[in-house]
């Protein structure tokens, strides 16, 4: 796997937690699909599988609309610089089993098991957001930036 599937995985976890809060869903009931091939092909798909009573599809449905999207992504791009186990989380070893996980925690990223395609593994939330001292710069670091002073 590439670092490019490991931002594309931590950066869908965030989205996908984004998406719990404000469509409806439970995340336990939203599930990923990551898409990152070598000839430079990315994509993150989001979707449920059923409509019941705990939330309608057209919640979920609205929050991918032009005027919302742009907005849910950035939210979930800020919710990246924060974790409630910083700085234990942002500063551990590889953790995980085969230490396939560097800053993720159940706190910040760690989604439901169902939710997950890739077993929770090889996902990194200093990678997009950088560290807390700033010292080491995220690849989603100037979003963030923006959208904190906004």
């Amino acid at each position: 796997f590439s670092a490019a599937y490991v931002a594309l995985h931590s950066f869908a976890h965030a989205f996908l937690k984004e998406l719990a809060f404000t469509s409806g869903y439970a995340a336990a009931s939203l599930h990923e699909r990551i898409y990152c091939e070598s000839n430079g092909d990315y994509g993150v798909f989001i979707y449920t599988t059923s409509s019941d009573e705990e939330g309608t599809l057209g919640g979920l449905v609205r929050e991918g609309e032009k005027e919302r999207l742009g907005s849910t992504l950035a939210r979930a791009a800020e919710q990246l610089s924060w974790c409630s186990n910083d700085p234990v989380c942002c500063e551990a070893h590889p953790q995980n089993l085969d230490g396939l996980n560097m800053a993720a925690c159940h706190a910040c990223l760690l989604a439901a098991e169902t939710s997950c395609d890739g077993f929770n593994l090889l996902l990194d939330r200093v990678l997009l957001a950088g560290s807390p001292d700033g010292e080491t710069p995220g690849l989603l670091s100037a979003l963030i930036e923006a959208v904190s002073t906004f």
